[in-house]
Parts: structure tokens; sequence; C-alpha cells
């Protein structure tokens, strides 16, 4: 967790049965895992489109607007200067693609432009439009990556990437030809630089601001150990609201296990918060508890 920014809203809540507590929304910033891990950091890396000598399905202008923004996309989450990591045609002469997945080929690239981390952008294409029962026209575009890393001498990954452009063609969904919107060609360059720095974020972990719940009751400890969970002082909020789970009060009870679960998620303890969450719920069934175990479970995935 890396950060509490703002209490985003400050809602009463009155729970079955009488008064309840007030709900604090915050937002937070959470750690979420990449989903391609890879070291980038310190390695002098390079970006390559091929230029074959025969003609390819490949798009070289979407090529070329995807592998820059892969290429600015790298150096920004490798927290290096715009332009750190260079963009290289390769000529493959009478070379045929197959062979290019020889190591020794991209270890020659390496050699020649002193590159240890390459990113071999292979081909960048369109695939058939298509109309959806939505009325929106499809456009499928495909990217195929491959990673050699020199200091390794071999191919450490193969990243087949896939997205779809879709526009809103309203009324010509139901005839026979459809107009391809003026915009298509500069909207599927936009969607190529989106996937090329998508590519670059899925090797590196992320932060992604989420809602974050936190029960407060108009009392001295139950305010005090809410201004601890606003200075991240997590371990003196839990001890307060471990004493208050000693209420004969089942709302309070139920609260008090609901914002030691969110102390536990917040110092990395999934499995303790979903202990917490289960004695909330059993002690008083919440629709706050529910949306939270879900949330929970998904960051678990």
């Amino acid at each position: 967790m890396k950060t509490i920014r703002t209490i985003s809203l400050l809602i009463a809540l009155l729970l079955a049965g009488g008064c309840g507590p007030m709900i604090n929304i915050l937002e937070v910033d959470v750690r979420q895992p990449a989903s391609r891990p890879m070291n980038i950091m310190g390695r002098e890396m390079a970006v390559f489109t091929p230029l074959y000598d025969s003609i390819t399905l490949s798009d070289s202008v979407l090529m070329n607007r995807y592998a820059q923004s892969l290429a600015d996309g790298l150096a920004l989450q490798a927290r290096l200067p715009k332009g750190a990591v260079p963009l290289f045609i390769h000529h493959t002469g009478s070379e045929s693609l197959g062979t290019l997945d020889q190591p020794d080929y991209a270890h020659r690239l390496a050699l020649e432009t002193e590159t240890d981390l390459l990113f071999m952008v292979d081909s960048v294409t369109i695939g058939g439009f298509l109309v959806n029962d939505n009325a929106y026209l499809l456009a499928p575009i495909q990217a195929v990556v491959r990673v050699y890393d020199a200091e390794l001498v071999r191919f450490t990954r193969y990243i087949p990437i896939r997205d779809t452009a879709a526009w809103d063609i309203g009324d010509q969904a139901d005839k026979e030809t459809i107009t391809i919107p003026r915009s298509a060609f500069i909207d599927l360059q936009r969607a190529a630089v989106y996937m090329g720095e998508q590519t670059a974020r899925s090797f590196m972990d992320q932060w992604e601001t989420q809602d974050r719940v936190v029960f407060v009751f108009d009392k001295l400890k139950w305010n005090r150990a809410y201004d601890h969970a606003l200075a991240f002082e997590w371990d003196k909020a839990m001890e307060i609201w471990l004493e208050l789970l000693k209420s004969n009060n089942t709302k309070e009870v139920a609260c008090a296990a609901f914002n030691v679960a969110l102390a536990c998620e917040m110092q990395g303890n999934f499995a303790l918060a979903e202990k917490w969450l289960d004695l909330s719920q059993k002690t008083l069934d919440m629709a706050e508890t529910r949306y939270y175990r879900d949330m929970l479970q998904e960051r678990k995935k």
C-alpha cells in the first residue's frame, strides 16, 4: 500500500435498529503486480522492428507507432529520460522469418547496438473488420514481441498482444455495406500507441487508486483510531479497534472487525484480513463486508 491520498466522501449511515457508524471513503494507492514481471531496471534496452525484403501482412505505420510507444514506455518504467531506449530497424536481408528465432541473430544485434535487452517487434497486424450485435464496428489488432536477453544468451519472452478498436456505427449496422469511419486510420494509430504503453507497463508493478471503507462511530476512541489510520499508523489504529471488539454493541464489534481487516490489508496480510472479515460478517452481515471480500479475492488473484 503506497499512500492514502484524500478523503473523498463522508456520509452518515443508518443500519437497521438504530443509529449506526459514519462511513469514511478513502482513496488509497494499491500495488498491482506486473502481469509479465521482468527486471528492466539498469538494463541497456533497445526496441527493434524488421524491414523485410518481401511484402508482409504487418502494417508498417502501426508497427512504428507501437514500437516507438513501447520504447518510450520502457524508458518511463525504468525511470530513464525519454529517448533513452532507442528504436532500430533491422534488415533481415535473405534471412527467412523462421531463422530469426535463433539467438545468434539477436545476439549480433545486441553486440552491434551495445544493448543487452532487446525487444523485437515482429509484427503488428489488423484483422478483418466486423460488426457485433451492439452496432459497433470492430477491428482486431495483434502484435508479436520477442524479448532477447544478451546476458542469458537466449530469448526469454514470446509475447502475443491482442486488442480491438471499436466504432459506434449506429443505424449503419443493419445495412449490407458499412462505411469505415474517416477517423479509423488515426484511431488505429492511437490504439497502437496505447498498446505499446500497456506492454511496457506490463513488465513492472503498477499503482492503482481504489476506494476503501473505514467505519467510525462518533466516540473518542473511534475518532482516535481513525486519526491513526489517516497518519498510516495502522498498528496504533488496530490496537484501538481490537479493544473496541469487547463492546456489547453488535454493530460496533462488526465494524471494528471490518476495520482490523483493513489494517491487515494495508500491511499486506491478506489471509488475516479475510479472517477478520469472516468475524465481521458473522457478527453482522453488511453489504460493505461482502463487497470488501470480493475486492480482496480479486487482489489475491
